[in-house]
C-alpha cells in the first residue's frame, strides 16, 4: 500500500508523472514544468521569466497547466528577499503593474482600486508580499524533491481556484477568462430588460458600482452583460468551491469568482441541471409556495426589477449616510428569457411550456401546477392576459404573470452563513463531498476543505501543526492557534458592528425586510483585499421583500411595520428558543468563530452601540441632506422625529394616573399642531402596546435628549 505522504523520488520522478496524468489532460507540460519547479531551491529569475510565458500562452497550453504556472510563480516570488528592488522591479514590469522599469518608476495607479494603498515601489511590496503570503500554508509545504504527495495534491487543488491565484489578473485577459466561462456554460437568447421610468438613484448606484470595479472585474462583467444573453447551468458546471464558474450546493443561481479577484458575481438564476431547467411549482410537501416560487429554476422580471430598486436605494442612502459603500450586491443587468436550452438546442419558452414533447418527463405535473398557480394568480389580483383558449392560452397566461427573467448581480457571496455552518459541522465533509459533488473523499480532502472555511472566514488564517486525526478535532486544534484564535474575535466583533450599522440605518428610515434580507440563507461572509490587508465582510442579499418609504408616503405606518421589523430582528438576533437563536445570524456566528461568553457580552454591547450611533446618524442626515430627502415625501421627512419622541416619553410613563393623563393631553395636543388627524394618537398607542417587548429592547434608540426639542 502506498505512503501518500512518501517524497517524490529522482530520478524519474515517475510517481509525479503518474499522479499529474490523473489530474491535467496535457500530463506531459505540467511534469515538465513540475519537474523544474521542484529543482528549485531558491528564487530563479530565468525560472520566473518562463513561468509567465507559460501562463500568457493562451493557445499552446491548457488552462490548467496556465493556471499552476501561475501558482509556482507566486511561490517563487514569496522566495524572493523583500529588499531585492531589482528582481521586484523586473517581476511588475513584466505584469505590466508598472509601465517602465527603474526603482523610482511608481506601479500603476489602478492597483488602489484592487485594494492596495500604495503606488510607491519600495512601499507597495511589503503588501504585495502580505496578500501573496495568504497561501503560505500551501507553499510551505512544498520541500522540493522531498514534497509529498499530499502537499502535492492541495498544490494542485489550489491552483485550480481560479480566484485565490492573485497574479492570474495580469496573466489573463478579461476576453480569454469570458471564454472560459462560457464553456463552462450554456448559453440562449435573451432580451436586455429597459425600464424607462426606472429611478435615478438605480442608474446611479450602477454607475457608481462600475467605477468602483478594477477594470479587470469591469471588463468581464460588461462582456457577459452586454448582449443580454441569458445563462444556463450545464451538466459540467462545477458545484466545487472556488471555481471559476460554481454551481453552489442547493441554489440555482452561478457564481463567477474571477482569476486573481476577491469580487464575486452573480448570475440569478440559471435553472437546475437536467432535462428541465425551468418548471412551475405550486406545492411543495403538502404547502403552496409563494407567488414568487411558482416559476421553479428562474426568476420573475417585475421581482427582480422591485430587488433591483429596494437595494440600489438602499445601497444609495447607507453611501450617503456613512460615506462607505453598503454590505449589499448591485444588480448589472437584467434580461428576459426568450429561450430555454433542450437537448443542445434553443426552444423558445412559450414552445417549451406548452409542447410534451419538448418539456418531456414530468410534463402533465407541470401543467397541472401551471393552471393552480394561473387561478392563484387571479384570485391574488394580478393583471394578466384576457382568457385564451386551448394549451397555449394557459402558457401565454402564466407567461404573462411571471415573465421569466435573470439578472446579474456584482458584489455576492456564495459563502452564506448556513453553508459555512453546516461545511464546519461534523457531517460538513459528508454533505459537501458525498452528497453535493458526489465523490468519495480523503482525510486529505477533509483537511483542504476545512482550511478553505477557515481561510474565508478569518481572512488569513494559520492551519494548526497538530496531525489530522479527525475534522472535530483538526477545527478545534485550528482555532487553539492564538493567531486564529485573535483573528477569531476580532472578526466576530466587527462583524456584529456591520450588522448593528447596517439594521440601525434601515431602522431609521422606517424600512424592514420581513426577515428576507436578514435569513442566514440571504447573508453570507466574505474575504476581501481591502486597504492593504484581509478583511472579512457580511454581505446582505435577496432584497425582495425590503419595504423603504417612498415619495407617496406620507406617513410612518407603525401598526403594519413593527411586525415585519421585529421579523427582521428574529432572524438576526434570534427569537425566544434555542433553536432559533441558533439559527439567526448572531447564532450561526457564534458557533462558526466558537467565541467566549465574555466576548458574546462584549459583542452584544458594541453591536448595541453601534445600533444607535447609525440609527441616529442615519436620521441627521436623512433630515439634513437634500438628497436623501428627495428620496422620501416631504411630510414623512418632517415627522420622523415624531414617532421616536412618542416612543421614547410612551415608554416612560410609570403608572402615575395624573402623569400619564398630562403627557397623553400634551401629546395629542402636539400631534394635531403638527397637522397629524386626531386618531394618530390612538393609532401610534395600539402599536406600541401590540409590539411593547421589541420597543422595550431597543428603547434607547428612541431615547435621546433632542427628541424632545424637535416636537
Amino acid at each position: 500500500m502506498k505512503n501518500p505522504g512518501r517524497p517524490f523520488g529522482i530520478p524519474g520522478h515517475s510517481r509525479l508523472f503518474k499522479l499529474l496524468t490523473t489530474e491535467f489532460h496535457d500530463a506531459l507540460k505540467a511534469y515538465e514544468i513540475f519537474d523544474e519547479f521542484l529543482r528549485q531551491g531558491f528564487y530563479s529569475e530565468q525560472f520566473c521569466l518562463k513561468l509567465v510565458a507559460i501562463a500568457r500562452q493562451k493557445h499552446a497550453v491548457s488552462w490548467g497547466v496556465r493556471r499552476l504556472a501561475i501558482l509556482m510563480l507566486e511561490h517563487q516570488v514569496l522566495k524572493v528577499p523583500p529588499n531585492n528592488l531589482g528582481a521586484f522591479d523586473l517581476l511588475f514590469t513584466e505584469l505590466k503593474l508598472k509601465p517602465a522599469p527603474g526603482p523610482n518608476q511608481a506601479i500603476v495607479g489602478s492597483v488602489l482600486q484592487e485594494g492596495y494603498t500604495e503606488t510607491d515601489l519600495r512601499r507597495f511590496i511589503p503588501e504585495f508580499r502580505n496578500k501573496l503570503k495568504r497561501l503560505n500554508h500551501v507553499h510551505e509545504r512544498i520541500k522540493g524533491k522531498r514534497t509529498s504527495e499530499v502537499a502535492l495534491r492541495a498544490f494542485i487543488e489550489l491552483s485550480r481556484c481560479d480566484c485565490k491565484l492573485s497574479l492570474a489578473r495580469y496573466l489573463f485577459t478579461p476576453a480569454e477568462v469570458v471564454a472560459q466561462i462560457l464553456n463552462e456554460l450554456q448559453v440562449t437568447d435573451g432580451v436586455k430588460d429597459f425600464v424607462r421610468t426606472q429611478p435615478t438613484f438605480v442608474n446611479d448606484q450602477l454607475s457608481h458600482a462600475l467605477s468602483r470595479l478594477p477594470d479587470f472585474e469591469a471588463d468581464i462583467v460588461k462582456l457577459l452583460a452586454e448582449n443580454g444573453d441569458i445563462y444556463w447551468v450545464s451538466e459540467t458546471t462545477s458545484a466545487a468551491i472556488n471555481s471559476l464558474v460554481e454551481y453552489p450546493l442547493t441554489t440555482v443561481v452561478t457564481v463567477i469568482k474571477p482569476p486573481g479577484s476577491n469580487i464575486e458575481f452573480e448570475i440569478k438564476r440559471v435553472g437546475r441541471r437536467g432535462d428541465n431547467p425551468l418548471n412551475v411549482v405550486y406545492a411543495r410537501n403538502g404547502y403552496t409556495v409563494s407567488p414568487s416560487h411558482r416559476l421553479d429554476g428562474g426568476s420573475m422580471q417585475w421581482l427582480l426589477r422591485f430587488e433591483a430598486n429596494a437595494a440600489s436605494k438602499l445601497s444609495y442612502i447607507y453611501r450617503r449616510v456613512h460615506q462607505t459603500e453598503a454590505p449589499i450586491p448591485t444588480y448589472i443587468s437584467r434580461s428576459t428569457i426568450y429561450s430555454v436550452p433542450v437537448k443542445k438546442d434553443r426552444v423558445q419558452t412559450l414552445a417549451y411550456f406548452t409542447e410534451p414533447h419538448l418539456f418531456g418527463q414530468g410534463f402533465r405535473e407541470m401543467r397541472i401546477a401551471m393552471r393552480e398557480s394561473v387561478d392563484a394568480f387571479i384570485e391574488e389580483g394580478s393583471s394578466g392576459l384576457p382568457m385564451l383558449p386551448g394549451e397555449l392560452g394557459l402558457t401565454a397566461q402564466f407567461i404573462s404573470q411571471v415573465t421569466p427573467a435573470q439578472a446579474i448581480l456584482s458584489g455576492t457571496t456564495s459563502f452564506r452563513l448556513d453553508k459555512l455552518a453546516n461545511y464546519l459541522s461534523d457531517d460538513g465533509p459528508r454533505t459537501y463531498f458525498e452528497e453535493g459533488l458526489g465523490s468519495a473523499y480523503s482525510k486529505a480532502d477533509e483537511r483542504r476543505l476545512a482550511d478553505t472555511i477557515l481561510e474565508e472566514i478569518l481572512g488569513c488564517y494559520r492551519p494548526p501543526q497538530a496531525r489530522y486525526r479527525s475534522y472535530r478535532q483538526y477545527l478545534t486544534a485550528a482555532f487553539g492557534v492564538p493567531e486564529n484564535r485573535a483573528r477569531a474575535d476580532e472578526i466576530y466583533l466587527s462583524l456584529l458592528k456591520q450588522i448593528a450599522t447596517f439594521w440601525g440605518t434601515l431602522l431609521s428610515v422606517r424600512g424592514y425586510s420581513q426577515g428576507e434580507s436578514f435569513v442566514a440563507r440571504n447573508v453570507g461572509l466574505r474575504s476581501l483585499w481591502e486597504a492593504g490587508q484581509w478583511k472579512v465582510k457580511i454581505i446582505f442579499m435577496d432584497h425582495d421583500a425590503l419595504a423603504i418609504p417612498g415619495t407617496n408616503d406620507k406617513n410612518f405606518l407603525a401598526r403594519n411595520a413593527l411586525p415585519e421589523m421585529n421579523l427582521d430582528e428574529r432572524y438576526i438576533w434570534g427569537g425566544a428558543t434555542p433553536a432559533q437563536f441558533a439559527t439567526s445570524e448572531v447564532g450561526y456566528l457564534q458557533a462558526l468563530y466558537r467565541v467566549s461568553d465574555t466576548l458574546v457580552r462584549r459583542g452584544k454591547s458594541l453591536a448595541n452601540q453601534a445600533l444607535r450611533n447609525s440609527y441616529r446618524k442615519t436620521q441627521q442626515a436623512l433630515l439634513a441632506d437634500p438628497e436623501l430627502r428627495a428620496l422620501f415625501n416631504e411630510q414623512f421627512v418632517r415627522r420622523l422625529p415624531d414617532w421616536d419622541a412618542f416612543v421614547s416619553g410612551y415608554l416612560q410613563l410609570n403608572g402615575d394616573k395624573l402623569a400619564v393623563a398630562a403627557w397623553k393631553k400634551e401629546m395629542k395636543k402636539t400631534l394635531r399642531a403638527k397637522g397629524y388627524r386626531r386618531e394618530a394618537f390612538d393609532s401610534f398607542e395600539k402599536a406600541i402596546l401590540k409590539n411593547r417587548q421589541f420597543l422595550e429592547r431597543y428603547r434607547r434608540l428612541y431615547d435621546h435628549e433632542t427628541q424632545a426639542r424637535r416636537v
